[in-house]
C-alpha cells in the first residue's frame, strides 16, 4: 500500500512539473499575441493657435480637434490600445514637439486630427493626408494604407463626401518616424457640414470611424 501511494504521488508530481511550464508558456504566448500597438493622437492647434474659426456661430478648430481626439482615445482604449496624446487640454505645442512625442514614445502609429476651412463655402468632405517620403518608402506605403483604411471607415460612419487620400508635407507627418496621417474631418466653412460638426453625436461618429479605421489597418497589414 505504501509503495502504491509512493508511485502515485511521484506520478502526480512529475506530471505537475511537466504541465506547469507548458501553461506558463501558453499564457506568455497568449499575452504576446494580444499586444496592441502604441498610438499617438494629435489634436491639431491649441492655445494661441486657434486654427480655423468662424464668428457665427462661433467655432474654433482647436476645440473641435480636442473633442474629436478625446473621443477617439476612448474608442481606441476600448479596443485595448495604449494611447498617448500630444495635448489633452487647450494649450500650444510646437509642431516638431508633437512629432517628437511620438518618436520618443516609439509609437507604431501617429494620427493628427484637424478640421478644414475654405473661402469657397461649397467645399465640403473629408480628406486624409500622408507624407510621401523618398527616403523611407516603407513608411510612406504604410501611411498611405493607414489613410485609406481610416478614410473608408470614417466615410462609412458619417456618410460625408470623400475627398480622397492625398499627399502632404505637413511637419507632424513628415517628421514622425512611424506611419503617420493627418485627418481633415470636414469643413467648418460649409453651412451643412458645420451643422453636423457642431453636434457631439457627429464628432463621435468621426472618432469611432478613425478608431475602427486604425483597427482595420492593423488587422489587414500587421
Amino acid at each position: 500500500m505504501i509503495y502504491r501511494l509512493f508511485f502515485l504521488l511521484s506520478f502526480l508530481f512529475s506530471n505537475f512539473l511537466y504541465s506547469a511550464p507548458q501553461k506558463i508558456v501558453a499564457a506568455a504566448y497568449k499575452n504576446k499575441t494580444i499586444r496592441r500597438p502604441v498610438i499617438v493622437l494629435d489634436a491639431g492647434h491649441g492655445g494661441r493657435d486657434e486654427g480655423a474659426k468662424i464668428r457665427y456661430p462661433y467655432l474654433e478648430e482647436k476645440k473641435l480637434t480636442l473633442s474629436a481626439t478625446l473621443f477617439t482615445k476612448k474608442y481606441l482604449e476600448q479596443l485595448g490600445y495604449k494611447v498617448i496624446l500630444t495635448r489633452a487640454k487647450d494649450y500650444f505645442i510646437p509642431l516638431k514637439k508633437r512629432a517628437e512625442v511620438a518618436n520618443t514614445a516609439k509609437a507604431e502609429l501617429f494620427v493628427s486630427i484637424h478640421f478644414n476651412s475654405c473661402p469657397n463655402k461649397i467645399a465640403h468632405g473629408i480628406e486624409i493626408y500622408y507624407h510621401n517620403s523618398l527616403e523611407n518608402k516603407a513608411k510612406s506605403k504604410n501611411s498611405q494604407n493607414l489613410a485609406s483604411c481610416v478614410l473608408q471607415d470614417v466615410i462609412n460612419k458619417t456618410n460625408a463626401r470623400s475627398r480622397g487620400v492625398r499627399r502632404g508635407k505637413f511637419c507632424v507627418i513628415r517628421e514622425t518616424k512611424m506611419p503617420a496621417i493627418l485627418v481633415e474631418a470636414g469643413f467648418i466653412t460649409n453651412p451643412q457640414e458645420r451643422d453636423n460638426i457642431r453636434k457631439t453625436a457627429y464628432l463621435e461618429k468621426i472618432s469611432l470611424g478613425i478608431a475602427q479605421g486604425i483597427e482595420s489597418f492593423i488587422k489587414k497589414y500587421s
